[in-house]
């Protein structure tokens, strides 16, 4: 892989983490952080691509009605969610 070289300070438990990975695996280092990368910037693209468009249908006035709502808030309750939210 072509690329370009840059530095990050980390904990020593994060690179012991990183390293064992990649031995278990039989990767690089610099596999291994590549990957995470990868993840890393698809999941945040991910949610920034939904918060604007989020923000967008906002905008336009496109809000879930007090009965969507509602029967959201039933539905978490039927399958035992209200604890978790408190």
């Amino acid at each position: 892989m072509s690329g370009q070289n840059f530095s990050v300070r980390t904990d020593r438990d994060k690179l012991a983490a990183i390293d064992a990975i990649a031995k278990a695996q039989d990767r690089s280092r610099n596999d291994i952080v590549n990957e995470t990368l990868d993840h890393y910037l698809r999941a945040e693209q991910q949610w920034i691509a939904q918060v604007n468009k989020s923000l967008a249908a906002a905008e336009a006035g496109d809000f879930a009605s007090e009965d969507e709502v509602g029967a959201l808030f039933k539905d978490f309750e039927d399958k035992g969610f209200e604890d978790r939210a408190r």
